[in-house]
């Protein structure tokens, strides 16, 4: 056996014991608890408690031994936390009330204590509040002193748990922050005092979805798993509760860091505890608890896997009766998601059904196990369309609906969850009575603001739906709209920026249905304001954080100087974890009230909220921007300028449609990077997608302006801003080829992702600044080598004054050194696009790559244009291409009024041709997106029957 720092007393007083001392055997049980919390042995425990029973056995009759039987209810208590055994609770109790009247004053406060906390466990075991009650009563005699204080906050606690009683977790913690306060800072009790203080704050966030009151949990419960002993027993319950706070950060905002800092936490506390104690069991349930979560964001079925045996093995080993089984359940209905293996199926309704079986009914068990049956059911109708099984689906759905109060987070799901039900019989008998009814029940979940900020998007979404199914256009228009009034409360700024793709993936299209559901309405004006607050959301959170805040600075310096701060320290970021991941969340939160504070100043109420459509409008002064809405509702062209909003109906395009020229686009843009005869074939597709979208979006929209032919003189400018998967795609190059009319002959094309960044564009925009920096990499390593880019860089050097970063010079320290110092920048380097992560897209420098989340983070101010003579650098993703994360609209963030980019990989040799030619206008005096256009003219001049060399090029911003 491993030594122990109790061994040499524990041997010490076993011989004294042995020889009939009872003091001896009263130290020796003692030490021997000690050495059990310390290396978890229960052999020493039932030891102890043998020992004070033979002493109480020799002095039953004596003073000393209502002691010993005090001492013998705390190793009771033990026996009870690693056993399970009740009747060992129900023996300690009766020792302290044997007791309590034969000991002075201040021991029968530590007696009555210590009581209280026994009558604790044996509610929670039992789950009899009357045992609660005793407690309450019992100790609210005492005088108020910290553990008196301590142990009322967790009578309070159980009674939340066991009646949900709110009120009484408001004032659990009221007494757990006092007691806390009233604690020595050395003292090891105040570590138990803060977890419990944390743990009932947490349970209070759950409950109200208060965020401030959840960051304040996990602040504390990380603080008791700092302060306590690595030696100390109750580091793994400590470590237990912070990853239940860390599992409910994860759920409400997304954090992927917090869920697996969670159940990384678990599977060490899990590890450390003997297998069959009451301890591990309830140690497991919150793993699986929390591998549950962790697995719904991630898909990770090796965990799932390892999850379903972990809950097999629970079964019986000291956890409770109903958990166990509606874990499992969950587990196998994740894994029947992802496998469609019927087994599973079969065993999630065995799990449940069991439940509902043996649990009194209405109790919080059977209402947990109808509800997840019931979702078992739909998912089942879903596969096998089964009439039985969605009828059985609505029914308990329906019932779980009732037994839920409202305005709660368990309401809000109970009712989306009831409302998908409703909404699949409507499907099935088209009853309008059915889909009001749905309707409802996503309303009600929409408006539930304690629920989860994803769950009520989700139900705001399918309420909208509902209104639009049954042609009801204006309300429809407004569900919509509060949908998307929720996407701040679903992509946060304390979220990482993965995280943020993640829940916006899930959303894709909402803007686009909103956008639509407007028009129907006959309001174009709110289908712009739609457009503008649905798309481009993680852009417009850095466009925010860089607003002018001089006007502030006058009324208010100290205030703005703290919401400054506060911005600049919420700038865009990959995961954190611990104390940094909790600062980002705290800061966040701070913010919120930072700009509350603001907005109740005379005249600020409208604080940095996002632009009125009047100020939109005036983004367009130097020509219109067409936003391309896309939607299984309806699809259009809104033509916006100064006036107001055109519609022009785009009947021939869908999202089918669209998804099936960008595959085709993508498919024949591989084929012709590939030598040999499928080259003429990919070109063929290309331009024959290029036809496509000038018949059925160019055509109709230049038709509408007035640009039916080829002007005269200078040719007028629009800006492009297509929806959806239409980003993908080239309409500035569409065109019937290679003979027919085409954009390019008509306007000067430029892009923008929406009039809030085309507004930050000409807000920033400089005419001065001429100064250049020039970055060429031709041999980055790892990287296919670039022959053309030397020769670029002494072309363009030779139009204008340049700085030139080649080779070993362009590291990643000394670009972004030179980007603060130079107005414009010219990169002739390889890029990398990542569909997956789209923010992880990159220029490749010569010591590693300057990322789109690297770009993003900058503010730089008196710069002018960027020209990214390099691949994809315009490419946005299939998952969220509302979004616009690439190069092109990262170094518009930066503060680059002005970006020149490309929508795929671009050949060496023409990228040199494109970018001398650029320059060379621009040096004669040419706007910038001017000189691309007669660039771009002449590159397809030059390859007429090669589009795929010369359309990819494109001009964004001012």
């Amino acid at each position: 056996m491993t030594p122990t720092p109790f061994d040499s007393d524990i041997e010490r007083n076993r011989r004294l014991a042995d020889e009939g001392s009872v003091n001896a055997m009263l130290d020796l049980a003692m030490g021997l608890r000690d050495r059990h919390r310390y290396t978890g042995d229960p052999a020493d425990l039932l030891e102890g408690i043998a020992r004070l029973r033979t002493a109480i056995g020799y002095v039953s009759d004596h003073p000393v031994g209502h002691t010993l039987r005090v001492n013998l209810s705390a190793l009771l208590l033990d026996h009870f936390d690693y056993f399970g055994d009740v009747s060992a609770l129900h023996e300690a109790i009766a020792g302290c009330d044997a007791a309590l009247p034969r000991l002075d004053e201040q021991d029968r406060r530590v007696v009555a204590t210590m009581r209280a906390e026994a009558l604790i466990v044996l509610a929670e075991h039992t789950r009899d509040a009357s045992y609660v009650a005793q407690a309450v009563e019992s100790v609210s005699r005492l005088p108020r002193a910290p553990a008196v204080l301590f142990v009322l906050g967790r009578a309070l606690h159980q009674r939340h748990v066991l009646t949900d009683d709110h009120t009484a977790l408001v004032e659990a913690a009221s007494l757990l922050e006092e007691s806390v306060r009233a604690s020595p800072a050395d003292d090891l009790n105040r570590l138990l005092r803060l977890n419990l203080l944390g743990d009932v704050l947490q349970r209070s966030a759950e409950h109200t979805g208060d965020e401030s009151v959840r960051e304040s949990a996990i602040g504390h419960l990380r603080a008791a798993v700092a302060g306590a002993p690595s030696t100390s027993a109750l580091l793994l319950d400590f470590k237990v509760d912070l990853a239940a706070a860390l599992r409910d950060r994860g759920r409400y905002t997304g954090d992927l860091a917090a869920l697996r800092e969670g159940v990384g936490l678990l599977h060490e506390v899990l590890a450390a505890t003997p297998a069959g104690t009451r301890s591990w069991g309830n140690r497991c349930e919150n793993y699986l608890i929390a591998v549950h979560d962790l697995i719904e964001q991630t898909d990770d079925i090796e965990l799932l896997d390892q999850a379903v045996e972990i809950g097999r093995s629970a079964r019986g080993r000291g956890s409770k009766d109903a958990t166990v089984p509606l874990l499992l359940g969950l587990l196998h209905h994740d894994r029947f998601l992802h496998s469609r293996l019927r087994t599973d199926l079969a065993q999630a309704v065995t799990e449940y059904t069991q439940v509902v079986e043996s649990v009194p009914y209405g109790g919080s068990d059977h209402v947990a196990a109808l509800g997840n049956l019931g979702r078992l059911w739909l998912t089942e109708h879903r596969f096998s369309g089964d009439p039985a099984a969605l009828g059985r689906a609505v029914t308990a759905l329906g019932s779980v609906v009732r037994a839920s109060a409202p305005g709660t987070p368990r309401r809000g799901a109970a009712q989306i969850n009831y409302g998908d039900a409703l909404y699949a019989q409507y499907e099935t008998n088209l009853d309008p009575g059915v889909l009001a009814a749905a309707g409802q029940a996503f309303h009600e979940a929409a408006r539930t603001e304690e629920a989860q900020p994803i769950v009520r998007i989700r139900a705001a979404r399918a309420w909208a739906r509902t209104e639009a199914e049954a042609a009801h256009w204006r309300r429809a228009r407004d569900a919509y709209a509060f949908a998307v009034g929720l996407l701040p409360l679903v992509v946060p700024r304390r979220l990482a920026r993965p995280d943020q793709q993640r829940m916006l993936e899930e959303l894709n299209g909402l803007a686009a249905d909103a956008a639509a559901s407007a028009v129907w309405a006959n309001d174009p004006e709110t289908a712009v304001r739609l457009l503008e607050l649905g798309r481009g959301v993680l852009g417009g959170q850095v466009l925010q954080s860089r607003s002018d805040l001089s006007r502030l600075h006058e009324v208010a310096p100290e205030l703005a100087g703290r919401l400054g701060e506060a911005f600049d320290r919420l700038a865009p970021s990959g995961h954190l974890l611990g104390a940094a991941a909790d600062e980002r969340h705290g800061l966040d939160i701070r913010l919120g009230r930072l700009l509350d504070e603001v907005r109740a100043l005379p005249g600020f109420e409208d604080f940095l909220a996002p632009p009125e459509l009047t100020d939109l409008l005036a983004a367009t002064e130097d020509g219109p921007v067409v936003l391309i809405n896309v939607s299984a509702l309806r699809s259009d062209a809104l033509i916006v300028g100064p006036a107001g909003v055109t519609v022009v109906e785009l009947p021939g395009v869908t999202p089918d449609s669209v998804a099936q020229q960008a595959d085709a686009f993508g498919t024949a843009l591989a084929a012709a990077t590939r030598p040999g005869p499928g080259e003429t074939e990919a070109q063929t597709t290309v331009t024959r997608v290029l036809g496509w979208l000038w018949d059925f979006v160019a055509e109709p929209v230049l038709k509408r302006l007035g640009h039916t032919a080829a002007p005269s003189g200078t040719p007028p400018r629009i800006w492009w801003s297509p929806v959806g998967q239409l980003a993908l795609l080239p309409l500035h190059a569409a065109g019937r080829f290679p003979d027919g009319a085409t954009v390019l002959d008509r306007v000067v094309c430029a892009y923008t992702p929406t009039l809030r960044a085309l507004r930050h564009a000409r807000a920033r925009y400089v005419r001065a600044g001429d100064d250049l920096v020039v970055v060429a990499i031709g041999d980055a390593p790892g990287a296919k080598a670039l022959r053309s880019t030397e020769r670029e860089a002494s072309r363009i050097a030779a139009l204008t004054p340049a700085t030139r970063l080649t080779g070993a010079r362009a590291t990643v320290d000394t670009v972004r050194a030179a980007l603060a110092t130079h107005a414009s920048a010219h990169f002739a380097c390889h890029a990398t696009h990542d569909p997956d992560d789209p923010s992880a897209g990159h220029l490749l420098l010569h010591d590693g790559p300057l990322s789109v989340l690297d770009v993003s983070a900058l503010d730089l101010s008196g710069v002018r244009l960027a020209v990214l003579s390099a691949c994809e650098t315009s490419l946005g993703t299939h998952r969220i291409p509302d979004e616009g994360l690439h190069l092109v609209s990262a170094f518009q963030l930066a503060g680059y009024p002005q970006v020149v980019g490309t929508l795929w990989q671009v050949n060496d040799h023409v990228a040199r041709l494109v970018a001398v030619d650029l320059h060379q206008g621009i040096a004669a005096g040419e706007d910038v997106a001017t000189a691309l256009h007669h660039a771009v003219r002449r590159c397809r001049e030059r390859y007429p029957r090669t589009p795929t060399l010369w359309a990819a090029y494109l001009y964004s911003g001012r």
